[in-house]
């Protein structure tokens, strides 16, 4: 049965630390929870049921909106991860696994059966289904498209597009993928072949740092350019809107406090909505974005409602939930500057229900459904009024993982750089106190890859909250069960899957390139995740500390300054730093292949 929050409830909640005045420990428990992902919940057609996909718990949840009961509570096998979720024509729901590696089926949405679990990739992300063809469409991370029947069976098509894809949509007789850290939308025919390409336009922001980052116009504004494509959805017309972010090309600061932002909450990470067709190189009209529609750190999922007229975006970073009408998407995109903005939110204030980040929304009819997964509760706005439930499953809370999720005083979290827990794939520019620096991965044995940052200057985890999150983004002080808890949590994130080999023979060539005394790559890079840790000048105008290549096929743009775009780019002359990081220069173009093939493999 599903009983509604008490006031007890809530004192326990906050007592925890999911609401006001976390808590430290002296003994934190085990680590609890995954990096928020988003968009894991969708209402079934007939509006009755809302299916709840719960990776923090491994497991599925179906939840009766007319009768605010749980009618199946589905476990799952242990780091199951399930994410993304569709229904298909039959009333079967088809669930991502992500850590998985399959797309599980279950048979309705009521009776809790399992109907099926087909293996489809190392990291399945997007899932959708094709009315049409009856078949069930997954993206994954290391770029494979796979295809099955709803009903069941073996795949029957499998595509090898880019790395890091997101979310498929059916559009037409063809589908439209998102990568995740680019935020660019493909389009693909009927065959699919790649039609075109396309993401959210650069827009100009006012530089709030006065730095004269790149981009800078005379008017003072600079670039902001689009990142991370946390969720993409299908409007009634067709067209896809996109909660996505973007960086702005400023110049950050690492000796000021507050330094990576502005005096009034202004962030080098904002929140953003854009509207893009399929087909079209040209994204249509975008929205007044950030400060104009939805403010706040990790814009993490989007829903649309029954009518079609009214979109809600879930901000984990400060825990709110806004809502406003689709006319607004044809408004003009500007910045007006610190206190700027407002007006574009015409469906109320934004929803704050106080039971920590809202993960997935989604609408039945015009009624907005909202999940918290650490209590966990489900609740369902109706106008002016509002439904909560708690779910069975207990409180689920790691002070580690909320620090990491939690918007600061600049507008900034943790995961708006490192979103899932890895990294974004951004160059920033940190000035004459930086230099160029790319963000760092954290997937994959975080802890065994101390000292941190590009030169190694942040001995440990706790020293770099210090100085990150307190000092940097403004986040104040760190408490010593946030330390404590922090790296066991961010220790269980894996690195990036491998992309399936197309040439297992250049692989092995490429290995014996790479462990040979001639190239001396394990000089520097050996052991379980290939690093010695160590800080070596490897002619790249600098000291620095040797990454991990555990995953390293997955985080282009490559180097400390981003200056190779592709693996292949890494071994130039230009940027690689020559034959002191690693003795290549008499390789042939054909064995650079053969090791670059390799270190797609790790």
């Amino acid at each position: 049965m599903i009983t509604r929050i008490t006031t007890g409830l809530l004192l326990a909640f906050a007592v925890v630390g999911c609401a006001d005045g976390e808590q430290p420990s002296p003994n934190p428990p085990p680590s609890w929870g995954v990096p928020i992902t988003g968009g894991t919940m969708i209402v079934t057609r007939d509006g009755n049921h809302a299916i709840i996909a719960d990776p923090d718990r491994d497991r599925v949840v179906s939840f009766d909106l007319a009768t605010n009961t749980v009618v199946a509570d589905i476990a799952l096998q242990p780091n199951d991860e399930p994410g993304r979720l569709v229904e298909d024509a039959a009333g079967r729901i088809h669930i991502a696994l992500r850590r998985g590696g399959a797309l599980l089926t279950l048979a309705d949405a009521t009776s809790g059966q399992i109907a099926g679990r087909r293996p489809v990739c190392a990291e399945p992300r997007g899932v959708a289904f094709d009315s049409a063809t009856d078949l069930v469409h997954v993206a994954c991370t290391s770029g494979e498209l796979v295809s099955f029947p709803a009903a069941g069976g073996n795949a029957v098509r499998s595509l090898r597009l880019d790395r890091d894809l997101r979310d498929v949509i059916v559009s037409g007789t063809g589908l439209v993928v998102t990568r995740f850290r680019t935020a660019e939308m493909i389009t693909l025919d009927a065959q699919g072949v790649i039609v075109t390409r396309a993401q959210p336009p650069v827009v100009k922001r006012f530089d709030f740092s006065g730095g004269g980052g790149g981009g800078l116009g005379s008017d003072g504004m600079i670039d902001a350019v689009p990142t991370v494509a946390w969720k993409a959805i299908p409007l009634t017309d067709g067209r896809i809107v996109m909660s996505h972010q973007r960086q702005l090309k400023t110049v950050l600061e690492t000796k000021t406090p507050s330094g990576y932002g502005g005096d009034c909450g202004q962030s080098p990470v904002e929140a953003s909505i854009a509207v893009l067709t399929p087909g079209s190189l040209t994204p249509t009209a975008p929205p007044r974005a950030a400060k104009n529609l939805v403010s706040g750190a990790l814009p993490v999922d989007i829903a649309l409602n029954g009518a079609g007229d009214t979109i809600a975006i879930a901000v984990a970073g400060n825990h709110t939930v806004h809502q406003f009408r689709t006319t607004t998407l044809a408004m003009e995109d500007q910045d007006t500057g610190c206190g700027g903005g407002g007006g574009g939110d015409d469906v109320g204030i934004p929803i704050d229900d106080q039971l920590g980040a809202p993960t997935a929304i989604a609408y039945a009819g015009n009624k907005l459904v909202i999940y918290y997964p650490e209590l966990p509760a489900v609740v369902v706005h109706d106008g002016n009024s509002a439904k909560t439930a708690v779910l069975p499953g207990g409180l689920g809370y790691d002070s580690g993982r909320n620090l990491f999720h939690t918007q600061t005083r600049v507008g900034l979290a943790c995961a708006s750089c490192h979103p899932e827990g890895r990294e974004d794939g951004v160059v920033w520019d940190f000035g004459t106190q930086g230099g160029i620096r790319r963000t760092q991965n954290l997937g994959g044995h975080i802890l065994d890859r101390s000292p941190y940052h590009w030169v190694g200057d942040e001995a440990d985890l706790p020293k770099l909250m210090d100085d990150v999150f307190g000092i940097r983004m403004g986040g104040g002080d760190v408490t010593r069960s946030q330390k404590l808890s922090l790296g066991p949590w961010l220790d269980r994130i894996p690195a990036p899957a491998a992309v399936p080999p197309i040439d297992a023979t250049a692989v092995a060539r490429g290995q014996q390139l790479f462990e040979s005394s001639e190239t001396g790559c394990v000089g520097c890079h050996n052991g379980a995740i290939l690093t010695t840790n160590a800080r070596v000048d490897v002619g790249t105008a600098g000291i620095f500390k040797v990454p991990s290549l555990v995953g390293v096929g997955a985080r282009p743009p490559f180097m400390h300054s981003g200056c190779a775009l592709t693996l292949t780019d890494r071994f130039s002359a230009i940027c690689g730093g020559g034959d002191k990081h690693g003795h290549t220069s008499q390789l042939t173009p054909a064995q650079i292949a053969d090791l670059v093939a390799y270190l797609e493999s790790l």
